[in-house]
Order: structure tokens, then C-alpha cells, then sequence
């Protein structure tokens, strides 16, 4: 009985054999789809699906190149959308770059030179606010100090009677140099009022006053509506 089956088995393997061989020769399309189906088996020809896995691979690594250099463009305009300032044709914008971790209040380094037109002396704004104005400048880079240097020192005017004073810079600037008796008051603005730079720019708040320890002036203590670590952008007057 076993060989009876062992018998039927091969005659039919045979029989299958000879019908796939008489499709082959008389319909050659079989022969073509049948190595195209061994060819993506595992144990079939390899060289196709290999070109083909390469060719998807540079193709993914291309995109996520793409994917991170759009990513970085996005997480720029991100940081500075809120402080995003328009220039005009008597300004130039610039980028400030990244202090960390030295962080220091009383230079910016921006990435607008005298390729860009900056001038060294020119006034730097943030926020319509004069923040500070350009010491040094490079081709493509400028160096800004900023009125929270200590050797920062600028003639301004105070509120609408425009006392004068002289701001005087510093991690907490002020403004001294004040007549006496002067109309100055808590809540007047700042501006500025020294050559080479534009008249009546904005500074600083007056917060409150006091008398020099001399006595011969009027000093004041200033607010600002910002955080100079946090800057992102500024314009640059021409």
C-alpha cells in the first residue's frame, strides 16, 4: 500500500513537471512571470531587490537631509516670529547669535557686516527701542555694545521737558549728570540725543529719582520693556 502512494506521488510530480515544461516552451510569457516571482522569493536571484533597496535607501536618506535642513528654517522663524522686525531702506535687519553659555549682556554679535552696509558707530534697535549701537565691524559679522556696558556712556534727554543727562551703562543703567530742580519724574521716557546717533530714539523708562551722593546732581534709576538675553533680532540704522 506505502508504495502504491510513493508511486502515485512521483507519477503525479512527473505529470506536473512535463505539463509546467510543455507551458514554458509553448508559452514563453510563463517562463518570464515564473523567474520574475523566483526572483522575489528569498531563495531566489538577489540582484534586483538589492539595486532596488539601495536606490530606496539614498532615496530615504535624501529626504530626511531635506526633512532636517526644513526643520532648522522653521525652528528659526519660530524662535524670532514674535520680535520679527520690518526694515526699511534705512535699516538693516540682522540675526544675533547665540551666547551660550557666556551669555553676555554688553556685546551682540549679529551676522550683518559691511558686506550689508553696517557702519561701525551706527545705532542698533530692538523693539523700536535703542538698545546699543555698533563698535566693531567685520565682513560679515558686527560687533555690538550695548548700554549695559559699563563704559557705555550716551547724552540723552528726559520726558517732555527734555532735562538732559548723561545714561550712564552698566548691568542696571541710569542716568545721571541731572540738573537740579529739573522736571524729571517716575514714568518719563529716555531718548536719545547724542551725535551720530538719530535724535529721540527711545531708551528706558525713568522708574524713580534721587540726589548724587555729592549733591550737586539729580540720578535716575531706569525699566526697560525687554530682556537682553533674549534677543533674537535688531535693526541696524544706516
Amino acid at each position: 500500500m506505502g508504495r502504491k502512494r510513493v508511486s502515485n506521488d512521483h507519477w503525479i510530480s512527473g505529470a506536473l513537471i512535463i505539463i509546467l515544461a510543455a507551458l514554458i516552451f509553448f508559452v514563453p510569457s510563463y517562463g518570464w512571470d515564473l523567474r520574475a516571482w523566483l526572483s522575489r522569493t528569498p531563495g531566489g536571484p538577489s540582484g534586483q531587490t538589492s539595486t532596488a533597496t539601495d536606490a530606496s535607501s539614498s532615496e530615504d536618506q535624501t529626504l530626511a537631509a531635506e526633512n532636517d535642513i526644513l526643520a532648522s528654517q522653521l525652528a528659526e522663524l519660530q524662535v524670532v516670529a514674535s520680535e520679527l522686525p520690518t526694515s526699511t531702506a534705512g535699516e538693516i535687519r540682522a540675526m544675533v547669535y547665540s551666547r551660550y553659555p557666556l551669555n553676555f549682556r554688553n556685546q551682540l554679535l549679529t551676522n550683518a557686516g559691511s558686506d550689508s552696509g553696517v557702519a561701525s558707530g551706527a545705532a542698533v534697535m530692538f523693539q523700536g527701542m535703542l538698545i546699543g549701537r555698533v563698535q566693531t565691524v567685520f565682513s560679515n559679522t558686527s560687533l555690538v555694545q550695548t548700554i549695559f556696558d559699563n563704559v557705555f556712556k550716551m547724552p540723552v534727554r528726559i520726558g517732555s521737558g527734555g532735562a538732559d543727562g548723561l545714561l550712564e551703562g552698566g548691568s542696571y543703567p541710569t542716568i545721571g549728570s541731572i540738573a537740579i530742580g529739573a522736571a524729571v519724574a517716575p514714568g518719563d521716557i529716555v531718548y536719545s540725543a547724542a551725535p551720530g546717533i538719530p535724535y529721540g530714539l527711545p531708551i528706558a523708562q525713568v522708574v524713580a529719582t534721587s540726589t548724587s551722593a555729592d549733591s550737586l546732581f539729580e540720578q535716575a534709576t531706569l525699566a526697560f520693556p525687554y530682556d537682553v538675553n533674549n534677543i533674537e533680532t535688531v535693526l541696524i540704522m544706516k
